[in-house]
């Protein structure tokens, strides 16, 4: 059995050395169960005996498809050496750097790359990514310049990571992922912050519209330390709540009566003011008889 493995340069298939030596197959799996044992450098795998010879010459033969092409799919050797996946995986791993010229992906064991077309890649998302003014779809640029996805995002993490790409992929590996300059972001927090400081307020949808998908959650972060209160499509800094509460106030210690609308910005919807009213009345409930009438109006009783 073992000249037979040999003379066919490492692998054989069980039924075949069965025909050969024209014995039982229990007798040959037997005997493959005690060569296993014994011999460290011959696995059994899907049937077939092979030796560290004959995956020493599979990875010559990838590493030259490999210099050729500058990658190699896991998924492609499968088809072309009948092997599956994780043994082919492990295999060619335990060459790499030895007989085969190249690294695989961390993230993505199904590839194999040369250092020069990841070198080559590198430069090209680097130049191209470092062009890019406004969030982007990672995906319309895999299929727009036709870089191979694992190590796009391979790069493109370890550039940000690096400092040698400003910006931030929001949404990780998916088809959603989005690359978000840095530049883009500073644009936005200065808009952000000029509207803020100017109107005292912030609208939802006005975020939404600069690029910023969760606007709660941004503004809650940016303004961590600021008191804000919260309504349904936007929030107002305690400027405005202030002068509202002071509005009423006076409309409560003279006896007469405030519409609180006209103190507010115009784009704030009559659901929000009512929300802000609410809250404001909150310190008044105890110390006086008020009423309030279509939403915004406060009657002293």
């Amino acid at each position: 059995m073992r000249d037979e493995l040999h003379v066919r340069g490492g692998r054989v298939n069980i039924v075949d050395l069965q025909q050969v030596i024209n014995v039982d197959l229990i007798h040959i799996e037997n005997r493959i169960g005690d060569i296993i044992k014994s011999e460290k450098h011959v696995q059994l795998v899907l049937g077939q005996l092979i030796d560290e010879n004959y995956l020493d010459r599979l990875a010559e033969e990838v590493n030259d498809k490999l210099q050729e092409s500058g990658q190699v799919t896991i998924s492609e050797l499968c088809k072309t050496y009948d092997l599956p996946g994780n043994f082919l995986t492990q295999a060619l791993t335990q060459r790499l750097g030895r007989i085969i010229s190249g690294h695989i992906d961390l993230d993505n064991r199904g590839v194999i790359f040369t250092e020069a077309f990841v070198a080559r890649h590198k430069a090209r998302i680097r130049g191209l990514f470092s062009a890019i003014t406004r969030p982007t779809a990672v995906n319309s640029l895999i299929s727009k310049y036709g870089f191979q996805e694992q190590l796009l995002y391979s790069v493109l993490e370890e550039l940000v990571n690096s400092g040698r790409l400003r910006g931030t992929v929001v949404g990780g590996r998916q088809d959603k992922a989005v690359f978000v300059p840095d530049i883009y972001s500073r644009t936005q927090s200065t808009w952000v912050d000029s509207f803020f400081r100017q109107n005292g307020y912030l609208e939802f949808d006005a975020l939404s519209r600069l690029g910023i998908p969760d606007a709660v959650s941004y503004i809650k972060k940016r303004y961590k330390t600021t008191q804000l209160l919260f309504l349904k499509a936007a929030c107002v800094g305690q400027g405005l709540v202030d002068q509202v509460e002071a509005s009423v106030e006076e409309a409560i210690s003279s006896g007469t009566w405030v519409d609180i609308a006209p103190l507010l910005p115009t784009s704030l919807s009559v659901e929000d003011a009512a929300i802000l009213l609410q809250q404001v009345m909150r310190a008044f409930s105890k110390q006086a008889s008020t009423v309030v009438f279509s939403d915004t109006v406060v009657v002293s009783e």
